[in-house]
């Protein structure tokens, strides 16, 4: 089995998983932003991993774009993201990433982790303005996945874990033998 891991990570956690995955399975891991399709063509199994904002999977757009050219590959993807792992989570991801020719792509979810602090200038100014706007809300009407932002807006969290590998790993053992 020859695979390789496309990982876009903006701060950090998805970056993270894919080292642990590249441990667990000897794949080599490479931004997708230095990615070239003509090397990732060449591997039977591809892996692509990013964190979620705004409901999309950073670095999505590498497989959307050349998803012609990796037709009869085994494609995985994971993302990591604030939320508790969850089906209305979920549903969204599917939703908003894998529609079309991907909607057949097997999605994991990891938990990532929250540092207030590390976020650049306009992830912050627009973190602040929607956790203002989730303050004003009515408690009884937050979704499921806004109230870990309000309980850690200020805080450095890491919910990181390597176990959250597990069903993934489980999937690309099972399909490579």
């Amino acid at each position: 089995m020859n695979g390789i891991i496309l990982c876009r990570s903006k701060y950090g956690a998805s970056a993270k998983y894919a080292h642990w995955l590249s441990e667990e399975t000897g794949f080599k891991v490479i931004d997708t932003k230095k990615a070239d399709i003509k090397d990732v063509e060449k591997y039977d199994t591809i892996i692509l991993g990013g964190g979620v904002y705004a409901s999309a999977i950073a670095g999505i757009g590498f497989l959307k774009k050349n998803i012609g050219a990796l037709k009869g590959k085994r494609i995985f993807v994971y993302c990591c993201g604030l939320a508790p792992h969850s089906g209305e989570v979920m549903d969204i991801l599917k939703k908003k990433n894998l529609g079309g020719e991907l909607a057949d792509i097997p999605l994991f979810y990891c938990r990532g982790s929250w540092n207030m602090d590390a976020l650049g200038f306009s992830d912050k100014a627009m973190i602040k303005l929607y956790i203002k706007m989730l303050e004003k809300k009515d408690p009884a009407e937050l979704k499921e996945y806004d109230r870990p932002m309000l309980e850690v807006k200020d805080k450095k969290v890491d919910w990181t874990d390597k176990k959250n590998l597990d069903p993934l790993l489980k999937l690309i053992r099972a399909e490579g033998e």
